[in-house]
This record gives C-alpha cells, sequence and structure tokens, in this order.
C-alpha cells in the first residue's frame, strides 16, 4: 500500500504506474512486471469522496461561526473540495492498484483456480 501511496510501482517501488493523471501503463518501465488488467473501477473515486467530506466539513461549522457571506463561502468550498478531490484521487488510485496487484484481482476478479473436487452437483 505505500507503494501504491507513492504511486510507484507495487513490485519494485520504483518505477511509475501512471502514465498520465489516472491512466495506468500496461507494464512498470523499470522492472516490467504486468500491470494489465488491474483495474481500481469505482474504489479510488469512493475512497476520495469518503476522504475529502470528511476534509471539507470543518470548514461549515467555522463558516457559521464567523458568519461568511454565501457568495465567498460558496467559492472557498468550491475551490477547496476541487483542489483535494484532484490531488487524492491518483493517490486512492494507486493504493487500490497496489491492493489489486498484491492479491492478484486482474480484470475484476481474483486470479485463482478452484479444485475440480469443488463442482455444483446437480
Amino acid at each position: 500500500m505505500r507503494r501504491g501511496l507513492r504511486r510507484r510501482c507495487p513490485q519494485c517501488g520504483e518505477g511509475r504506474i501512471f502514465n498520465g493523471y489516472l491512466s495506468i501503463y500496461d507494464e512498470c518501465p523499470v522492472c516490467q512486471e504486468s500491470l494489465r488488467g488491474i483495474r481500481t473501477d469505482d474504489a479510488a473515486p469512493w475512497a476520495t469522496i469518503l476522504l475529502v467530506g470528511h476534509l471539507a466539513a470543518p470548514i461549515v461549522p467555522i463558516a457559521v461561526k464567523f458568519d461568511i457571506a454565501t457568495v465567498p463561502l460558496t467559492i472557498l468550498m468550491v475551490g477547496w473540495v476541487l483542489f483535494l478531490a484532484l490531488s487524492i484521487l491518483p493517490v486512492m488510485k494507486g493504493v487500490f492498484v497496489g491492493l489489486n496487484w498484491r492479491f492478484n484481482i486482474r480484470d475484476g476478479k481474483p486470479d485463482i483456480e478452484i479444485p475440480t473436487s469443488i463442482s455444483a452437483k446437480t
């Protein structure tokens, strides 16, 4: 998870995993570890919204206490929330790429083999 927080390859910790803002390389540019098929879907935005909500909420009681007008408060809140969301989203995506790599989840499915002795009885 630490390597994901730094947006680095989960295998070597050296190479970058993003080739843009949120686009994942097919493989690590340093160790050539395959990152193909690792998807985070809605996990990264969900965690980002959760964290941004908790970081933005303390502004409301402060605004009420100091009786800040609506327009400046709206500008402040929109700017703060956009800044937080845009800076936290790649970090959260890196975390979930690292977790999916660790548990070998590719294309949304764990890469496990089900024993043939376990089968549905019809």
